[in-house]
């Protein structure tokens, strides 16, 4: 049977909006995005063709839209040849149709006389060309549609009146039209409809669409913009205009742009009596609470002046009083700043010690207290190898989590840390234990910066290390999207410590150090610590892929002998660096042909050689190279220069290429045989004190 495509049918452009109650706007770009893809996904196996190139979806607070391009009214026909029985069993001799030939006409739903004949080089056959129409896109849609909501990833879904469905939000309005035309249809409790809604206060509609193409102009009208990459540069634009000393978070302005439709940006202030409280307070309760972006002293780039621009949703001919509601709400915010900085300092920092032997981290294995203590005698432990001052270490981490207990992180979070630096400072204690607080969370995301200090990137270490430790002695483990305790960017923040701080610390000591610190809560075993050595390794691909090194580039230093991460990463770079000289590739290439004869071979594969059985003058000039270069890249290697050591053995290319040539490795004296192989694992072995050549390639 053989299938031939007819042309497509004619095209428009497809618009489907699900009107909706205000969206939740954290979630709101992920479940657009995942909606388009869903229904591209159900055109395309549904065999409908479109321009995904110029198609693209939309979203506001009220609304989910895609607008498909192109879009064809209906599936291409499609024309099958259907072969069946031999000509000469269709027909007797006679000239009468056989059984054969009845059954097969009545199989494609045709006469005998209506079949034809198809030559092959096999001989005649009967065929018939059936002709299947394709559906058209109203009997596609509404499947295609269900199935792309119920692969939202909608965060608790809702049911309202006496629905037996569900959605993100109670869905008001819907739209489905293709061209002009409406495709009808039922989805979600609603009939399809040309008719969607306006902005609330300003144009709250309905308004009529005349065709799928004018979605995003009858919305514009209606004060609506609903493209949400122009309404987010919209209230950029304007919030730079309003003052150039706007401080944008990008999650702020992401946020904002699905809460509003028609963003206006409003200047306001608050009393200057505040700018006493913690500017990261004043920052978070103006972003966190009241969605303000803060903007910043002129004088001073790390302080808030005392102006925020609010993004109102509404063009108000009363700019003064929309701008007066706005400072009315914040100032009760800043109050409660202001009054959690005083209780807070009320006592010393250190007071919150008892409290924290109040506060369980994890069942197994304790209190934020205990690991407080732990994480100061890691902290000790790794200030002695690296020759730092253990007290200011250990001073630090003991206090790390104090401000956990306090009004202010309780209220704001993301404080933490921020108001212990703040908290210490005030109770007293030097810069450098206040210093340490303050970064010991540091990096917090991909793309922060590690912490600064000493004591802060030691204290940073020991807490990471303890919770990798801790968390998997008590049984668990991260799984696909479920890490609870952030293992994977617990491990990934220790990597690039060592890594960017250039630490040689040993992984394994480490590790070691943890252990001890958690022998009073719960029991560790070498296994259990080589699980946690390969969950912080196994974060090397991530962190080095980000940064442009391929997969075999690493794996080739990873399965080396190195013993600190850093000094892995002399490795890799200067492997890197080695892979883009011109001898490169082809000594890549001898080391993955020394390793699979090696690999091949069952006999020995010492390193030991007797010089008398090199017959060759090629392994002769090889044993020679070799012999000059042992000496001449131990030193190197010793002290990690490993581009200049690799930049030595470059030189290995020409002995090496003329002994493959001349060399039979594999000779049947067995003399010969097992001395050519420890040449040329003698040779491998000085690569292998980087890495491993035999992986590339």
């Amino acid at each position: 049977m053989t299938e031939k495509t007819l042309p497509p049918a004619e095209t428009a452009d497809l618009l489907v909006e699900l009107g909706c109650e205000e969206l939740p706007p954290k979630a709101l770009d992920g479940i657009r995005s995942s909606f388009f893809d869903a229904v591209k996904k159900g055109l395309e196996s549904s065999h409908i063709g479109f321009s995904p190139e110029i198609s693209q979806s939309f979203s506001s607070p009220r609304r989910l839209a895609v607008l498909f391009r192109d879009v064809a009214a209906r599936q291409p026909d499609q024309e099958q040849e259907r072969r069946g029985p031999a000509l000469s069993a269709a027909f007797d001799d006679n000239g009468k149709p056989t059984g054969a030939a009845l059954g097969f006409a009545r199989s494609v739903g045709k006469d005998v006389s209506e079949l034809e004949t198809l030559e092959t080089d096999k001989g005649q056959w009967l065929c018939a060309n059936l002709r299947e129409s394709g559906k058209s896109l109203s009997e596609l849609i509404y499947p295609i549609l269900e199935q792309a909501i119920k692969e939202l990833p909608v965060p608790r879904p809702m049911r309202w009146a006496d629905h037996d469905f569900s959605f993100v939000r109670p869905v008001h309005w819907l739209v489905v039209m293709h061209g002009e035309n409406v495709l009808e249809g039922h989805l979600l409790g609603h009939q399809a409809a040309n008719l969607t809604r306006g902005h609330r206060i300003h144009s709250p509609g309905p308004h009529s669409l005349p065709d799928a193409a004018s979605y995003e102009r009858v919305l514009m009208d209606a004060f609506v913009m609903v493209d949400q990459e122009r309404r987010k540069s919209q209230i950029r634009d304007s919030l730079v205009l309003a003052d150039p000393q706007v401080r944008i978070d990008p999650e702020l302005l992401r946020e904002v742009n699905n809460l509003v439709e028609w963003p206006v940006a409003v200047v306001g202030t608050f009393d200057k009596e505040f700018l006493e409280v913690p500017h990261a307070a004043l920052i978070a309760s103006m972003q966190d609470h009241q969605k303000f972006f803060p903007v910043q002293d002129k004088t001073d780039s790390t302080r808030v002046s005392n102006r925020f621009i609010a993004i109102s949703n509404i063009e108000s001919s009363h700019t003064a009083t929309v701008r007066e509601g706005y400072e009315r709400v914040i100032r009760p915010r800043l109050a409660d700043a202001r009054f959690f900085l005083e209780q807070d300092q009320k006592q010393a920092l250190e007071a919150n010690l008892a409290l924290l032997d109040r506060a369980i981290f994890q069942n197994k294995i304790g209190t934020i207290g205990d690991k407080s203590r732990r994480i100061a005698y890691i902290s000790t432990k790794i200030a002695e190898v690296i020759a730092e001052n253990p007290d200011d270490a250990s001073r630090a981490a003991l206090l790390s989590k104090c401000d956990l207990m306090t009004q202010m992180v309780g209220e704001f979070p993301e404080l933490q840390g921020v108001m212990g630096q703040h908290y210490a400072l005030a109770s007293g204690e030097s810069c450098v234990t206040a210093q340490a607080i303050g970064e010991h969370y540091a990096p917090r995301f991909a793309g922060d910066q590690i912490p600064a200090s000493s004591a802060g990137k030691i204290v940073s270490m020991a807490d990471r290390l303890d919770t990798l430790t801790g968390i998997f002695a008590a049984g668990i483990r991260p799984s696909g999207n479920k890490d609870p305790f952030a293992l994977r960017r617990s491990a990934l923040g220790l990597v690039r410590i060592l890594i960017e701080a250039e630490l040689d610390l040993p992984l394994n000591l480490l590790l070691s150090f943890a252990s001890e610190a958690l022998a009073e809560q719960i029991e560790t075993s070498p296994v259990l610590l080589a699980e946690v050595r390969e969950f912080i390794i196994d974060r090397l691909g991530n962190y080095y892929r980000d940064q442009g090194f391929g997969a075999e580039l690493i794996n080739a230093v990873r399965v080396s002998g190195w013993d600190t991460l850093a000094d892995l990463d002399r490795r890799l770079r200067a492997l890197a660096d080695f892979m883009g000289q011109e001898d490169a590739a082809s000594l890549a290439a001898a080391n993955k042909r020394i390793g699979n004869i090696l690999r091949k071979s069952d006999e020995s594969n010492s390193t030991t050689l007797d010089t008398a059985r090199l017959l060759i003058e090629e392994e002769k000039q090889l044993f020679d190279e070799i012999m000059k270069l042992e000496s001449q890249v131990a030193p190197l290697f010793e002290s990690g220069d490993y581009s200049a050591g690799l930049k030595l053995l470059a030189s290995l290319r020409q002995p090496v290429d003329g002994f493959f040539d001349a060399v039979m490795v594999m000779d049947d004296d067995t003399g010969l045989r097992l001395n050519r192989l420890s040449l040329l694992a003698r040779m491998k072995s000085l690569f292998d004190r980087v890495a491993d050549l035999s992986v590339l390639g």
